[in-house]
């Protein structure tokens, strides 16, 4: 006879954990692994090269996926205006959607890009050395970073619609996937409510 708690109305046997508590199911409990800002900023500040320094601080500052870090051109930058059009691709045609630059990031590409032609791109490298890279540096992944973007923007207060823009997911239920890690704007919404 399996262990577990036997349901004496179906005659079921529902599995029970270590801990005694019971389960119908083995739950999904995949969140997105990220790291904390204090530790990305550390990792980046121990990169030496720096195009490789700002390849991570553009990721970890705007979190837009690796393809579309290496993918981006000077010509996608409006630094006048404070945006990029961002182009990725999926089902063999390119999307494309205009993110905001936070003025420091702004001035940190402006700099960057300025030896650079209009038509060059910012980071010329191939998808599987910017994960050589992140393993070095980071002893991670890159869509770590972005996960990592992801979580700091709803920690320090930043709204769930935007982030959702800003991430460029085809679906908002995406990117309540964070709200799981970030519990304490549940908690902020509830102190609003009058009983």
């Amino acid at each position: 006879m399996n262990e577990g708690y036997i349901n004496t109305t179906t005659d079921l046997v529902i599995p029970v954990n270590q801990d005694l508590t019971i389960s119908s199911q083995p739950v999904k409990m995949d969140l997105p692994k990220y790291w904390d800002k204090d530790y990305v900023n550390q990792c980046i500040n121990n990169v030496s090269n720096p195009t490789h320094k700002m390849l991570f601080k553009f990721m970890w500052m705007s979190g837009v996926r690796v393809s579309e870090a290496i993918s981006l051109r000077k010509k996608d930058i409006d630094f006048e205006n404070y945006v990029m059009n961002i182009r990725w691709l999926k089902s063999r045609k390119y999307n494309h959607r205009v993110v905001p630059l936070h003025p420091l990031l702004k001035d940190l590409l402006q700099l960057y890009s300025s030896p650079l032609k209009f038509e060059d791109k910012l980071f010329n490298m191939s998808r599987q050395r910017v994960w050589q890279l992140c393993k070095k540096c980071f002893v991670g992944h890159p869509h770590q970073i972005r996960h990592s973007f992801a979580v700091n923007w709803l920690r320090c207060g930043g709204d769930i619609i935007i982030l959702h823009r800003m991430l460029g997911h085809s679906k908002v239920q995406t990117t309540m996937e964070y709200l799981k890690i970030v519990p304490v704007d549940q908690g902020k919404e509830l102190m609003k409510i009058q009983f």
